[in-house]
């Protein structure tokens, strides 16, 4: 399990800068660097979305990371190796969709 901080605030997932799903997956296969990396998971709080995806409010500390970064030195078989992981805003600041959150994580091999 993968310790994750996450501020992405504005995430229906998020709860104190924690991630309340029991898994999440970021996505960008062919990525090297963050910024082409994105939580999969984020569905934005002001969306219609936003009762749709976490039935809970619970951070969750350590949870499960499935990793398509390819490239990313922490992938180990698709899964994320790290022992912290920073899903941030991308560099627009503020997201409103998937694209615009990285994995801050990321690390080239």
């Amino acid at each position: 399990m993968t310790s994750l901080k996450c501020t992405v605030t504005n995430c229906v997932n998020n709860a104190k800068e924690c991630c309340c799903r029991p898994d999440i997956k970021v996505a960008g296969a062919c990525a090297c660097d963050c910024e082409q990396t994105c939580c999969a998971d984020f569905a934005d709080k002001t969306g219609s979305a936003s009762n749709a995806y976490c039935d809970t409010d619970i951070p969750n500390e350590a949870l499960h990371v499935r990793c398509e970064a390819h490239n990313c030195v922490y992938n180990a078989n698709g899964d994320c190796d790290a022992s912290n992981i920073h899903v941030a805003c991308g560099s627009c600041g503020k997201p409103d969709c998937k694209s615009q959150t990285e994995c801050a994580t990321f690390k080239m091999k």
